[in-house]
């Protein structure tokens, strides 16, 4: 007998309600805290919090619950809401090596990219001093780089070159289109009649900003930029009896990289600087360690100079102030839900609750929430402290990694992960290197950039101002 509250066993509309009023990542945690590493949240659903499963649940691959199927654009599947395993595999082979490191890290990518946050250096030079809301700004420059990875130079539409005009409006179209997870995912029967009209003009602006990009890009098919609309459309999966992608596969593809790609990357870097302004001393260990990696130099604010990102991925502090952020600040913090297979799951047995077997099709969750605050791996674990990860010690720095899942884990984890952390890292470098960062006098950081409780987070109320001072002053 799997343990959980009555209410959780009686009925799933409590697990329903929890979500949709964003307490659920909260409560699932705060189960696992009475009832141990797994516990009933729904008649048929349970979550659990042991790293030890996540080869059982998501290397092994277990089917994907119909809360993935919402997931269509253009009223057509993408890999992401893929279900099925054969077609899911044969979805993702052709893209996965364009997203692969290598490529990440090609000249013409990287380039590409160093552009981008080059355009961000010029915004900050022009906004010093004074608070700007970051979460758009690094939104604008994460948009920049996923559109120009999936359309190419030539046909994206730079948001950084507006950034607090059109960046600003198309970003918030997105942010507005998302708020709509709850009814899209969990309960889509009753979506037309509870999701206001301004949410689906906002999602029809964001679906016409993609396509225009997108139709323009198509009539670049077989120029020399390799691009994820060339890659989808121009070849096919091994072993496929037919294309895996034509152009509205394709275009719902683009839009599900392109809305996932921006608001993941933009909330992490929110968090970084968010928490480096309140940790002023580890800030200036960071600045010391870039001055020191820049030959014991700071970087003028109008040299809009990128870094190089194969000279600064392995930055010690840096990497532990993004690995901590991961942590704290999983943009993707909740359920990711798959079905139990035939045979059903063998749970091996706690110390709360005996060997059993899960029931095939039980729906089995493992929020990245609880297992990145497991109290068992992380010592005082809701605290944001990047010196747990400066340790000597391996052994506790593997159950760490083991524990640390912000893409997921196996066959499906996220794809665009190698871009990610690349624009993650030569943002930071490149602006730690010429500035510190501060918080804006009196604003209400609870209520307005408190990291919101949902199955994909970010700031509640899409706002991050922050401070930036050019060092030296």
């Amino acid at each position: 007998m799997i343990p959980g509250p009555t209410i959780c066993a009686l009925s799933g509309y409590w697990i329903l309600y929890k979500s949709w009023s964003e307490q659920r990542n909260h409560y699932v945690d705060h189960l696992h805290r009475i009832y141990g590493p797994i516990v009933r949240v729904g008649p048929n659903e349970v979550d659990i919090c042991d790293s030890s499963y996540l080869k059982d649940v998501y290397v092994h691959d277990m089917d994907k619950s119909n809360f993935y199927a919402q997931f269509v654009n253009y009223g057509s599947h993408n890999t992401f809401s893929t279900v099925d395993k054969e077609t899911h595999k044969e979805s993702r082979k052709v893209s996965a090596k364009f997203y692969s490191k290598t490529h990440v890290c090609s000249d013409e990518v990287q380039q590409n990219i160093r552009g981008v946050i080059s355009k961000v250096l010029k915004v900050l030079d022009q906004s010093k001093n004074s608070p700007i809301n970051v979460f758009l700004l690094w939104s604008d420059m994460a948009m920049d780089a996923v559109t120009i990875f999936s359309f190419g130079t030539k046909y994206y539409q730079p948001l950084l070159d507006d950034p607090w005009g059109l960046g600003k409006t198309v970003v918030m179209d997105f942010f507005v289109q998302s708020s709509s997870w709850f009814w899209t995912t969990q309960m889509p029967q009753v979506y037309n009649w509870v999701v206001p009209q301004g949410v689906n003009v906002a999602t029809q602006k964001c679906c016409d900003f993609i396509e225009k990009q997108f139709e323009r890009a198509l009539s670049g098919i077989g120029e020399s930029e390799e691009t994820l609309v060339n890659t989808l459309l121009g070849e096919k999966a091994s072993n496929a009896k037919k294309p895996v992608f034509d152009d509205l596969r394709t275009k719902s593809e683009c839009f599900d990289h392109i809305a996932a790609g921006h608001n993941t990357t933009a909330t992490t870097l929110s968090y970084v600087y968010f928490e480096l302004s309140r940790h002023p001393e580890l800030q200036q260990r960071l600045v010391d360690e870039l001055k020191t990696f820049n030959g014991n130099k700071i970087l003028s604010v109008d040299d809009h100079e990128s870094q190089i990102y194969s000279k600064v991925e392995e930055l010690p502090l840096m990497n532990a102030v993004i690995d901590e952020t991961f942590r704290v600040y999983a943009a993707i913090p909740g359920q990711e839900p798959r079905l139990a297979p035939k045979g059903g799951m063998q749970w091996r047995g706690s110390k709360e609750t005996p060997r059993c077997t899960v029931p095939q099709g039980t729906v089995i969750t493992m929020q990245p929430w609880s297992l990145h605050r497991d109290p068992s791996v992380f010592t005082d674990p809701n605290n944001w402290n990047p010196d747990r990860w400066m340790i000597e010690d391996q052994e506790k720095l593997k159950a760490m990694r083991k524990n640390l899942i912000p893409f997921s884990a196996g066959a499906r984890m996220c794809v665009g992960m190698n871009l990610a952390i690349c624009e993650i890292k030569l943002n930071i470098s490149s602006i730690m290197s010429r500035y510190k960062v501060k918080l804006e006098e009196g604003f209400d950081y609870d209520s307005y950039s408190y990291f919101a409780d949902a199955y994909t987070s970010m700031p509640a109320k899409a706002q991050m101002p922050l401070v930036f001072e050019p060092l030296g002053n």
